[in-house]
């Protein structure tokens, strides 16, 4: 065989096992993705919700329940780079603020050692019943976990619900800036990233 017909052989084996997928012993070939099969989950904060919440024991629990496009879509705009996950004990907590520092959203997930049904009671009375000066009284909020309730006043507006033995509280907290939606509406929005926490608990 002349030296023409060789290259001619070797460029056709070569086309057959690039279509065929084979490749030489010491080459890593990767495998093709099974049809129907759910791409990789994000990696970081970002995609931390998306592939399924922590344990409560494991550090950045809180975190993991929440992610960017939570919070894009709370403060309507862009956040920082990375939240700011704080565990002491059985309370976990994470903190995320605005681009800006203009507000933050705290989220806090305890399991006090007097029974959580007993904190969100002894809360309810102070926010709800004999409500601090200069506050609207804490409202009820249906429909959240095993009960719930809001309040508000000049620099934050929280979300609190009972939910077996944790008391979770979602809340908005303006640093630098001023609340410019009206109560009603802050209330609102909180509600709705604490039922997505705790669609993901």
């Amino acid at each position: 065989m002349n030296s023409t017909k060789v290259r001619i052989v070797g460029a056709v084996a070569a086309a057959t096992l690039a279509l065929t997928g084979c490749g030489t012993p010491d080459q890593d070939v990767e495998p093709p993705a099974a049809a129907g099969a759910a791409p990789a989950a994000a990696s970081g904060a970002e995609g931390d919700a998306a592939a399924g919440p922590l344990n409560f024991e494991d550090d950045g629990y809180a975190c993991s329940l929440l992610t960017r496009a939570d919070l894009e879509a709370l403060f309507k705009g862009p956040v920082a780079d990375e939240p700011g996950p704080k565990d002491v004990g059985v309370l976990r907590t994470c903190a995320w603020a605005e681009a800006n520092n203009n507000s933050l959203l705290d989220l806090s997930i305890d399991k006090p050692s007097g029974g959580a049904s007993r904190e969100y009671d002894g809360l309810w009375q102070l926010y709800g019943v004999s409500h601090p000066a200069g506050s609207d009284p804490a409202e009820e909020v249906a429909g959240l976990g095993d009960k719930a309730y809001s309040y508000h006043h000049r620099g934050e507006t929280h979300v609190k619900v009972l939910v077996g033995d944790k008391f979770v509280t979602v809340a908005v907290m303006y640093v630098l800036g001023k609340r410019t939606l009206t109560p009603e509406a802050d209330v609102a929005r909180v509600v709705t990233l604490a039922k997505q926490v705790l669609g993901r608990m």
